[in-house]
Parts: C-alpha cells; sequence; structure tokens
C-alpha cells in the first residue's frame, strides 16, 4: 500500500471516529462545551498514555516542542470555537462552516509549506464543498456566532497545517499525548470550578465521545503524516456521509433528494481526485 493510500484510509477512519463523537455529543445534551471538552481531551489523553505505555514509545525523545504546542494551542482553541457554534447555531450551519477547514488548510499549506496545488485537485475539492452543501443547505444570516464558527475552522486548519509539518518529525503517539494532555490541563480548573453535574448515561456519551474523538485524532495525524493535505483532505467529506448514516440510524432523521444528490456529488469528488492521481503517476 502506497504512503498515499494509508493517508487516506487513515483520512476515512478519521472521519468515522469523529462522526461517532458528534452524534454521542448530541445525545449527551445541555451540558457546558468546556465540560465536554474536557471530557473528549482527557479520555483520548488516557487511552494514549496506555498506548505509549505498551507501544514503548519514548516521549522523553519529543524535540520539536514550539511546534506541538503551536499545534495543541490551535486545537484546543478550534474545539472550543466549534463546540461553541454547534451550541449557538443551526447545526447544519455549523457544520458546513467547519468543513471550511477542508479548504484552508490547502490554502495555508501552500502559502506556508510551498505545497503545490493543481487546477484539477481545487477543482474536485469545490464539486465536493458543494455537495456538501446539497446536504446540509445552510441558511446563513449575520450573527455574531458565525464569525465565532469561520475562526474555528480557521485555527482547525491551521492546526492540520502544523500537524503536516510535526507529523513527520515525531511518533504520531507523542503528538497525540501532547495535545491532549495540553487541552485537559488547560480546560481542566474552569470545569473543577464550574462542573454540571451528569446522569450516569451523560456521563458514558462523555466517554464513548471521547473514545470516538481518539480515533479521529490518531486517523487525522496518521494521515496528514502519510500524504500531503491537498491529496487527501477531500476525503474528511466522508464525515457528512457518515454523520447523515448516524442521523438515520440513531435519530431517525432520513435525507430528502438534495441530501442525496449531496452524496452522490461528494463520491464522485472523491473518487475522481482518487483515479486521477492513481492514473496519472
Amino acid at each position: 500500500m502506497t504512503d498515499k493510500n494509508k493517508g487516506i484510509m487513515a483520512m476515512i477512519i478519521s472521519a468515522l471516529g469523529f462522526a461517532i463523537m458528534g452524534g454521542l455529543v448530541k445525545l449527551i445534551g445541555d451540558i457546558p462545551v468546556i465540560q465536554k471538552s474536557l471530557f473528549r481531551n482527557g479520555v483520548t489523553m488516557i487511552i494514549t498514555f496506555i498506548m505509549i505505555i505498551y507501544s514503548k514509545v519514548d516521549i522523553r525523545e519529543i524535540k520539536h516542542h514550539k511546534l506541538l504546542l503551536l499545534r495543541s494551542s490551535l486545537g484546543t482553541i478550534g474545539i472550543l470555537l466549534n463546540y461553541y457554534a454547534i451550541d449557538n447555531l443551526i447545526l447544519s450551519d455549523a457544520n458546513i462552516i467547519g468543513r471550511l477547514s477542508t479548504f484552508l488548510v490547502i490554502i495555508f499549506c501552500f502559502i506556508f509549506l510551498k505545497e503545490k496545488v493543481s487546477f484539477k485537485q481545487i477543482g474536485a475539492i469545490i464539486v465536493a464543498f458543494i455537495g456538501v452543501l446539497f446536504i446540509v443547505k445552510p441558511q446563513l444570516t449575520i450573527r455574531p456566532a458565525y464569525i465565532v464558527a469561520i475562526l474555528g475552522a480557521v485555527a482547525a486548519a491551521l492546526a492540520y497545517t502544523v500537524l503536516r509539518v510535526v507529523g513527520q518529525k515525531e511518533h504520531y503517539l507523542s503528538i497525540v499525548m501532547y495535545f491532549s494532555t495540553f487541552s485537559t490541563l488547560v480546560l481542566l480548573p474552569y470545569v473543577i470550578f464550574n462542573f454540571v453535574e451528569m446522569s450516569g448515561i451523560q456521563i458514558i456519551y462523555s466517554i464513548l465521545a471521547g473514545v470516538g474523538a481518539c480515533v479521529g485524532q490518531y486517523g487525522l495525524t496518521v494521515a496528514y503524516k502519510y500524504a500531503p493535505a491537498k491529496e487527501i483532505s477531500i476525503y474528511n467529506y466522508f464525515g457528512v456521509i457518515f454523520s447523515a448514516i448516524f442521523s438515520m440510524v440513531i435519530f431517525e432523521q432520513y435525507p430528502d433528494i438534495l441530501s442525496i444528490i449531496g452524496y452522490l456529488i461528494i463520491f464522485g469528488g472523491s473518487l475522481f481526485m482518487f483515479l486521477d492521481k492513481r492514473y496519472s503517476s
């Protein structure tokens, strides 16, 4: 299997993990954003710590602390802003704005990392974005929360850009451990003094959401290690498909004809990028 195909598989697995996380976060209910985020990152930290011990990864060998701190800071900001957007906007609007990070990461990699981008790749990503529009059918109005959502997409894209660099220099478990530990330590003091009581099922959903986020984070970290953003970012759109499936199975919300058209557009754009790169190489 080529590095690109490994990156594609990792990105699809990441999309599935984050989709599972999103469904569970929705099931948790009305809990503060920071508390939800703490559970997400705390669970990821514990799982990663266990995997580091099992894999015998020596975290004392971590060298690129500045890059890791930058990635962790941007990632934490992105999570908080995204959760805020979900809590204060129509869910479809928040999701579509979050998907702007897919465009932005390619632009940032072009600007900061000098990665080349072809017109075909740009076209395929635009087509996929159009497919998402068919699915979520956003109804945008000017509200402060939309600005927050856009800033969240920018923060996420910048975090992924840094991840593209540091992912080739540090072990992926070290990267995830650094990020999850940083986020947990930053969020913990606030949650301790402002903790909202949770039911047993809410705690279970929160833990499972953390597991889903852990899978998503591992997949994302590995994906950008193996391939440039321009080649694999489009496969992040599979998360929209997975979320739609969960909506039908868990929440009994079924897609209309426009959503089905959107699914076909996304699959078509992804297939085009894969085949075009495969046969041109």
